[in-house]
C-alpha cells in the first residue's frame, strides 16, 4: 500500500526530471560519414533486453557490447555489403546480411534464441568483441542462467555466488553484508534498478534480498569503479530486474524445507509485468526435525512493470519490500529490520546515438534491535532516501563515447538508543547530497582504451563545499586473448554505519557525517592481467591497494554510570580512524561446457590506525580459497559444490574481569577487560556445501546439504562467570555418556564435573551457528 502511495509523488518528480532531456541537444552534431546500424538485442522467448551481447561487423571487426538497455549502434561502416553478427553466452549466434545504399542508417532489432550453456559453441571473434572494447578491472557479471548452473542451496542465490569470488567475504555466518577487498560492509554501493538498497542480504548469508527469477543481471565491481558511481569507498553491486515476458503469461514455483517462492509474469500495454515473492519457514520446521532451533524468518516481494509508449520512449516501475524477524532466546535477542524501495524510470532515445535514462525513487530501511529485554539495549534506526537521477550516453562511434549525469538525494536518518529504560542517544538528521559526473571512453588505437572520469559531490550537513573525485581506467591489449587492466581513483562517503572493533555486529545502524566530523575518503589502485584460454576459460590475476581516512569507529569513553548523550554530541563517541588494505587475487573461471564454475584464491591484509595504534580490522583474513562448481552429468542430472577455506578472523580477547557494584543495585555484576584490539584470531573457517538437481519433464527435484561435515565455525566468544554451587556444568566438561548418573540427560548437582572448583572463574565459550542442514525441494513452471 505504501508503494502505491509513493507512486504519485514519484510521477511528479519524474516529470520535473525529464526536463533535463533538453541537455543532450548540445551533443547532436552533424551525422558522421558512412553507414550505421542500431537497435536492441532481446530474448526471443520473453522479449527482454539482453545486456552485454556482442554485436560486430564480421568483415571489419567493428563492434560493441550492448548497454544496460540492450542497445547498440555501429557507425562509420565503410562498406555497403556487410555481415552483422550477434553473440551472447547461452544463446544461438545470429548473423544478418546488411545492404546499405549511400550513407544510410538502418534500425535493426534482433531476437536471440536461448540454448543450453553446456551446448554453446562460441565464435572466437564474437567472444573477443567485448574484451577488445570494454575495460573490466575487478569486474564480473553474473546472469541468472549462470547462477542456476551453480550450486543452489535451497535455491539459486546472487550473494552466495558472489561470496565465492576472490576478495569477497562476509563478516561472519550471522552477517548481513559483504566485505570486499578490506572495505567494511557499509562501503559497498548496492543498487536495485538504480536505487540504493541499504540492507543487501538476509541473516546468515544463506539468502540475499533478491529473488533470482526476478533478476536479469548482477554486476559486481570490486574496486576502481568509474565516475558513474559514487557515495561509497570500496565496491559496487549493480542489480537489474527482469522486465517480464511480453509475449505470454507464465510462472514458476519452488518449495523446499527452507523456503517457498513464486514468480509470475506476462504482457501489459505494449510491455510486460513481473511479480515474485518468497517466505522462509525453517523457524517452524527445524524444531520438529532436530534439536537446533533458529527462531528467524524473512519474506521478500519484488516486481517490475514497463510499457513502451513508442519505439523511443519507455516508462517502468520497480519495487521491493522485505522484512527479517529474529528472536533468539539463547542470546536474549529480539530484532527485526527491512527494506522498501520503489522507483519510476523513463528511458528516452533522442536519436540513434543519444540515449537518456531518468529515475525518481524512494528507498526506506530500518533496524530495530533489542538485547536483554526492555531493561537491556534497545535501538531503532530508520532511514529514508529520496533520489532523482539522470544519465545520458552519447555513442559518437566505436572509438569515442561520452557519458554524463546528475543525482540528487534527500536523506532522513534517525538513531535512537536506550539502555536500562534510559535514553542514551537520540539523533535526527536530514542531509541533502548532490553529484554530477562525466566520463569519456576513448580508443586512440587498437592497443589502448582510456576512460577518464570526474564526479563532483556536495553534502549539506558538511559545509566544506565541493568534493571532487577523479577516476581513470585503462586497458592495454596485448593480443585478442591477453590484456592488462589498470584503474585509479579517489572516493568520498558521507553516510556510514557504526564500526565496533570489540563486538560482533549483527545489524547495521546508519548515521550521517556533520560538522563535528569529516567524510570518509579513499584512494584505490588496481592492476590486473587477464588471459582467455581455449573456449570459455578465463584466467585473471589482480593486485590492489586501498587507503582510507576518517573511518568513524565506536570507542567507549564513558563511565558505566553515565547516562544520556545529547544528539548533537553523538559523533563524539566515534573516533576517526585511518586504514589501508592491499592484496593479490587469482581467479579461474570456466563459463561453458559440462563443467562450469570457478576457483579463486586471495591473499590480503586489512588494517586500521586509531589513536596512533595500528591493528587488524575485524574482517581481516589473510588467506581465502574458494571453489564453486557445477557438473552436468546428463540431461536429467546435475551436481554442484561450494567449498571455502579461510584464515581465522581477528577478534579482541580479554585480559580478565572486574566486579562492579553500582549505587542502587542490590546485586553486583562484572565487566571484562579487553586485551589488545583485534589481537586474537578465531580458528580457521571452512565449510562444504553439496547439491544435486534431478530434471524431469514437468518439474525439477533438488537436494542440498549445507555444512556437510558439520563444522562448528566460531561466530563469537562469550565470557560467563561460573558458580561452584549452582548445580550447573559451567565449564562444559560434563559428558552425558560418562557422567549422567541418574539418566535424565542433563548435568545435576552431585554428578562428576559439576560444581568443580575451577567453575568459579570466568569461562570462555565459543558460539557457533549453522550445523549440518539437509534440504530437499521441488520447482516447476506453469
Amino acid at each position: 500500500m505504501l508503494i502505491l502511495m509513493q507512486l504519485k509523488y514519484l510521477m511528479t518528480s519524474l516529470r520535473k526530471l525529464a526536463l533535463l532531456a533538453t541537455i543532450p541537444g548540445i551533443l547532436i552534431f552533424a551525422q558522421d560519414e558512412g553507414n550505421q546500424v542500431f537497435g536492441f538485442i532481446s530474448d526471443s522467448t520473453s522479449g527482454e533486453a539482453l545486456i552485454g551481447a556482442n554485436v560486430f561487423i564480421r568483415e571489419s571487426g567493428q563492434g560493441m557490447a550492448t548497454d544496460n538497455n540492450g542497445y547498440y549502434v555501429l557507425s562509420d561502416i565503410s562498406s555497403n555489403e556487410v555481415t552483422l553478427v550477434v553473440s551472447y553466452i547461452g544463446y544461438e549466434q545470429n548473423e544478418r546480411q546488411l545492404s546499405f545504399t549511400g550513407d544510410s542508417s538502418l534500425n535493426l532489432d534482433i531476437l536471440l534464441v536461448p540454448k543450453s550453456i553446456e551446448l554453446v559453441q562460441i565464435d572466437v571473434t564474437a567472444e573477443g568483441i567485448e574484451r577488445l572494447n570494454k575495460i573490466e578491472p575487478s569486474r564480473i557479471t553474473i546472469s541468472p542462467r549462470v547462477l542456476k548452473a551453480q550450486p543452489s542451496l535451497a535455491e539459486p542465490d546472487i550473494f552466495r555466488t558472489i561470496q565465492s569470488l576472490p576478495g569477497v567475504l562476509t563478516t561472519s555466518e550471522f552477517s548481513t553484508g559483504l566485505v570486499i577487498r578490506g572495505g567494511n560492509t557499509d562501503q559497498n554501493l548496492i543498487l536495485l534498478d538504480g536505487i540504493t538498497v541499504y540492507n543487501p542480504s538476509h541473516l546468515g548469508g544463506l539468502f540475499s534480498n533478491f529473488i533470482v527469477d526476478a533478476v536479469k543481471e548482477a554486476e559486481l565491481i570490486k574496486g576502481g569503479y568509474n565516475a558513474e558511481y559514487g557515495g561509497r569507498l570500496s565496491a559496487v553491486l549493480d542489480i537489474r530486474s527482469r522486465e517480464g515476458n511480453r509475449n505470454k503469461f507464465e510462472g514458476s514455483t519452488s518449495i523446499s524445507v527452507l523456503s517457498a517462492q513464486t514468480t509470475i509474469e506476462g504482457p501489459f500495454l505494449n510491455g510486460a509485468w513481473l511479480l515474485a515473492g518468497r517466505r522462509t519457514y525453517f523457524d517452524k520446521l527445524l524444531p520438529l526435525v532436530s534439536d537446533f532451533n533458529l527462531p528467524y524468518y524473512f519474506y521478500d516481494f519484488q516486481g517490475h512493470v514497463f510499457t513502451d509508449l513508442n519505439e523511443k520512449d519507455r516508462i517502468s516501475l520497480s519495487f521491493y519490500s522485505g522484512i527479517d524477524d529474529l528472536e533468539y532466546n539463547d542470546l536474549d535477542l529480539d530484532s527485526d529490520w527491512g527494506n522498501q524501495t520503489v522507483s519510476l524510470a523513463y528511458r528516452k532515445i533522442f536519436n540513434e546515438k543519444i540515449i537518456g535514462n531518468f529515475l525518481a525513487a524512494n528507498s526506506r530501511f530500518y533496524t530495530r534491535f533489542g538485547l536483554g529485554g526492555d531493561a537491556g539495549i534497545n535501538e531503532y534506526n530508520p532511514l529514508r532516501d529520496i533520489t532523482l537521477a539522470a544519465d545520458i550516453a552519447y555513442f559518437k562511434n566505436q572509438d569515442f563515447n561520452i557519458f554524463f549525469g546528475t543525482e540528487l538525494k534527500n536523506l532522513s536518518i534517525r538513531y535512537n538508543s536506550k539502555f536500562n529504560d534510559e535514553l542514551l542517544f537520540n539523533s535526527f538528521t536530514t542531509p541533502t547530497q548532490t553529484a554530477f559526473y562525466t566520463k569519456l571512453k576513448y580508443k586512440p588505437n587498437s592497443r589502448f582504451i582510456i576512460e577518464p572520469g570526474v564526479r563532483i559531490s556536495t553534502f549539506s550537513s558538511h559545509s566544506n563545499g565541493l568534493y571532487p573525485d577523479l577516476r581513470l581506467s585503462t586497458k592495454f591489449i596485448i593480443d585478442e586473448k591477453r590484456f592488462i587492466n589498470f584503474a585509479v581513483g579517489n572516493y568520498h562517503q558521507f553516510i556510514s554505519t557504526f564500526q565496533d572493533d570489540f563486538n560482533a555486529q549483527i545489524l547495521d545502524n546508519w548515521f550521517a557525517v556533520d560538522e563535528t566530523g569529516e567524510p570518509s575518503r579513499a584512494n584505490q589502485v588496481v592492476l590486473g592481467y587477464e588471459q582467455f584460454i581455449g573456449s570459455g576459460l578465463k584466467l585473471q590475476v589482480e593486485g590492489y591497494y586501498k587507503s582510507i581516512t576518517d573511518m568513524l569507529t565506536y570507542e567507549e569513553k564513558r563511565a558505566t554510570s553515565d547516562g544520556e548523550v545529547l544528539s548533537e554530541s553523538l559523533l563524539d563517541l566515534l573516533t576517526p580512524a585511518d586504514g589501508y588494505a592491499y592484496g593479490a587475487e587469482l581467479f579461474m573461471q570456466q563459463s561453458v561446457g559440462k563443467l562450469t564454475g570457478w576457483a579463486g584464491y586471495s591473499w590480503s591484509v586489512s588494517r586500521k590506525k586509531m589513536n596512533q595504534k595500528e591493528y587488524y580490522t575485524n574482517w581481516d583474513r589473510t588467506h581465502v580459497f574458494n571453489i564453486l562448481a557445477n557438473y552436468t552429468f546428463s540431461p536429467s542430472w546435475e551436481f554442484n559444490l561450494k567449498f571455502t577455506l579461510q584464515s581465522g578472523q581477528a577478534f579482541t580477547p580479554i585480559n580478565g574481569y572486574f566486579l562492579e557494584n553500582l549505587p542502587g543495585q542490590s546485586q553486583g555484576g562484572y565487566r571484562t577487560i579487553p586485551a589488545t584490539r583485534n589481537g586474537g584470531r578465531f580458528p580457521s573457517y571452512h565449510r562444504l556445501d553439496l547439491g544435486a538437481v534431478w530434471h524431469r519433464k514437468k518439474y525439477d527435484l533438488f537436494f542440498q546439504v549445507i555444512n556437510v561435515y558439520n563444522r562448528e565455525n566460531v561466530f563469537t566468544y562469550t565470557y560467563p562467570l561460573g558458580n561452584t554451587y549452582n548445580g550447573v556444568d559451567d565449564d562444559g566438561d560434563w559428558d552425558r555418556k560418562k557422567h549422567d548418573l541418574n539418566g535424565n540427560e542433563r548435568p545435576d548437582r552431585g554428578e562428576p564435573n559439576v560444581d568443580e572448583a575451577d567453575e568459579g572463574r570466568i569461562q570462555r565459550n565459543a558460539v557457533s551457528l549453522f550445523p549440518l542442514i539437509p534440504t530437499i525441494g521441488i520447482s516447476w513452471k506453469f
